[in-house]
């Protein structure tokens, strides 16, 4: 019996959910630094006295660019070595560059640790949280165990925001930026340890055919499952291919390249709509003329609809009737409407309304995409054509991130939120054209 077939019989057990909390702690250190960089943009910019869209590009735009580079290096050794090797290594690359930010001479050493650190934590959501959810977890509830994951780190913006709110108005020895940045470097240097925890995915142990290293793992989590949850049920036949080598031109064959030319398409002008957003809203309040005091106000109300949107994906992500497709595609487009709105929008209410309404969406959204991307490839080569397509969104984000600032100041928030509606009108058409169903699909038979 092949031991992805015994690993989709499985309950949820302990194992299961403290996996699930080792690699969330990523998660939302990834998504810590992410959002810190939307707050302190414009403080740094004036720190160093350059230009609001200089400040959002050497704080925002470069780190996505230096994302772009670590997703691929680091998804590629995730299949090559082990996930378990890529894991360790990017979360200490992350770790130093945010300590060392805080003291940068000039906005160009910035701009190289703010690389840095993107490079770091560029595979942090593909290959930590979503190909390691999607291989430990039977297919049966791996959307609800990535969704709940993904849930608990989106608590992130939360207390960046709070943190913020706290700190930007004030210089304790430091400026509120720097401790922003330090903050988050500490955090992430004390769940380094946590890793070394985490098993070497059985999945991926069988794909190479390293057997006896993959019997170890899946037999301890049998045995946690017997004892807690009693007899379990027949393996289910599943077709497992094995491979030493990650074969690229694999994503262009007769099986997948339909998938992968939707997922690029995709993943390149998602992050236009859904960063444009994520990372500029508080740059587009201030250019609204908000205060800053007002700004943070509004921002930390609006960014608390991420975590409850990403609480109510738990319930809908693995619906048959609302399938991952439609959940990505249909509110893609709804979120193209709603960013709309919100750059039209100008009183504290309208902003406040939509910019919730758009967060609201964003995380039912982002959840079902990162199901879905990782599911739609075989084990053999899911974290490199994850990481690949997922590239593209940093790279997406380093482009869009450059360019969508540059709209923002010269033409206003109207102009730069209609390129974010195209944008998501593009895409909703993409997933909805090319992209197969995949709601509680057995991993194999969906990725063979």
């Amino acid at each position: 019996m092949s031991i992805a077939g015994r690993i989709e019989r499985l309950p949820w057990t302990s194992f299961h959910t403290r996996l699930l909390a080792i690699l969330t702690l990523g998660e939302f250190f990834e998504l810590y630094d992410l959002f810190t960089g939307g707050f302190v943009a414009s403080q740094i910019a004036s720190f160093y006295k350059v230009s609001s869209a200089t400040g959002i590009y050497y704080t925002v735009a470069i780190f996505f660019l230096g994302a772009f580079v670590g997703a691929i290096i680091f998804n590629y050794i995730g299949d090559s070595v082990g996930r378990r090797t890529a894991l360790i290594i990017n979360m200490t690359i992350t770790s130093i560059a945010l300590l060392l930010i805080p003291f940068s001479p000039n906005i160009l050493t910035l701009g190289i640790l703010r690389f840095l650190a993107g490079v770091g934590v560029g595979p942090e959501a593909i290959l930590v949280l979503d190909v390691l959810v999607t291989e430990f977890f039977p297919s049966n509830v791996r959307g609800k165990a990535l969704a709940i994951g993904y849930t608990i780190a989106w608590t992130a913006p939360i207390v960046v925001a709070v943190l913020a709110y706290f700190l930007l108005p004030h210089k304790y020895f430091l400026y509120g930026w720097q401790w922003l940045f330090i903050i988050g470097g500490l955090g992430i240097l004390t769940i380094i340890p946590f890793r070394f925890l985490i098993p070497e995915s059985p999945r991926w142990l069988e794909s190479k055919g390293r057997l006896d290293e993959a019997e170890k793992t899946v037999r301890k989590m049998e045995e946690i499952a017997i004892k807690e949850k009693g007899q379990l049920g027949e393996p289910i036949q599943v077709q497992v291919i094995t491979s030493q080598r990650v074969k690229i031109s694999e994503l262009f064959s007769p099986l997948y390249r339909k998938r992968t030319v939707m997922l690029w398409i995709f993943e390149f002008l998602q992050a236009g709509v859904y960063y444009g957003f994520a990372s500029l809203a508080p740059s587009v309040l201030f250019a609204k003329g908000f205060t800053l005091v007002h700004t943070l106000q509004y921002t930390m109300i609006i960014y608390t609809s991420y975590f409850i949107s990403s609480l109510a994906s738990i319930f809908i992500i693995d619906s048959q009737k609302f399938d991952r497709k439609w959940q990505v595609s249909i509110v893609m487009l709804l979120m193209g409407l709603v960013g709309l709105a919100f750059g039209f929008s100008s009183s504290p209410l309208e902003a406040v309304v939509t910019g919730f309404t758009f967060g609201f969406l964003s995380n039912i959204f982002s959840n079902a995409f990162h199901q879905y991307g990782a599911e739609l490839y075989p084990t053999r080569v899911r974290a490199f054509a994850d990481g690949v397509q997922y590239s593209l969104s940093r790279l997406g984000n380093y482009i869009w991130l450059t360019l969508l600032p540059i709209v923002l100041y010269s033409n206003g928030p109207v102009a730069m939120y209609t390129i974010v509606f195209i944008m998501a009108l593009i895409v909703t058409l993409d997933v909805a054209i090319l992209g197969p169903k995949a709601s509680k699909i057995e991993l194999e038979e969906l990725s063979k």
